[in-house]
């Protein structure tokens, strides 16, 4: 990874609130950047896009899960819904292609906001599957 890759993750980070960010290249690959000072909002106004106020007035964070590969997806145990929750490295479904089946986990325990995927749905490269409410 060059420098000037790292330092458009690190602008991204700071710009959108994250403080922390973990890639999965594969099963044996992971990056992890964390920033020392996270940045900090002063207030409703100026909090980053991915930020949902609830009802009492905490700050919830989204994730969209998208797909890394093109192929056919399936739901694993069960098919999920909105409110669901659901466990760091819960299996959410797979997406099989012509030689392979990749999982589809999850990286942090949250609630399922909407379900963007059907069963058997042919699903490109970048494609919204699941958005997720961050616990």
């Amino acid at each position: 990874m060059e420098a000037e890759q790292i330092r458009k993750i690190y602008e991204a980070m700071n710009d959108n609130g994250f403080n922390s960010i973990e890639l999965e290249l594969g099963d044996d690959h992971k990056i992890r950047m964390q920033l020392d000072n996270a940045p900090v909002w002063d207030s409703a106004n100026d909090a980053p896009p991915e930020a949902a106020e609830h009802e009492n007035g905490v700050l919830s964070t989204q994730v969209e899960i998208r797909s890394d590969k093109v192929g056919s997806f399936s739901f694993a145990e069960r098919q999920l819904k909105a409110g669901d929750h659901i466990k760091k490295g819960e299996i959410l479904g797979s997406i099989k292609g012509i030689s392979f089946q990749d999982r589809v986990k999850c990286s942090l325990d949250g609630t399922i906001a909407s379900v963007e995927v059907e069963p058997g749905t042919i699903v490109d490269y970048g494609r919204l599957l699941f958005v997720v409410n961050i616990d």
